[in-house]
């Protein structure tokens, strides 16, 4: 999953990875639902991070994840689980 991204992505590629907006990609990162290291102004992103924020929507129960990625990347995670 994501092979086309490095291990590292940026915020505009969790953008694009979860197809979601920019406020969303910061609030994902600020709430800790997607973990990550500010170095300065600029956040790094392990690859590893929004994978597992994905198998978390995808394993949890109704309600307890308080963002969900886009439906899109839900089924991209669970296409390459199964």
């Amino acid at each position: 999953m994501f092979s086309d991204y490095p291990d590292v992505v940026s915020i505009a590629e969790l953008q694009s990875m979860l197809h979601i907006g920019r406020n969303t990609a910061y609030d994902l990162l600020k709430s800790g639902a997607i973990s990550s290291i500010r170095v300065g102004k600029r956040y790094i992103i392990p690859k590893t991070s929004v994978i597992d924020f994905l198998a978390r929507g995808l394993h949890s129960e109704p309600g307890s994840v308080i963002m969900f990625p886009s439906d899109e990347a839900a089924d991209s995670l669970e296409r390459s689980i199964l």
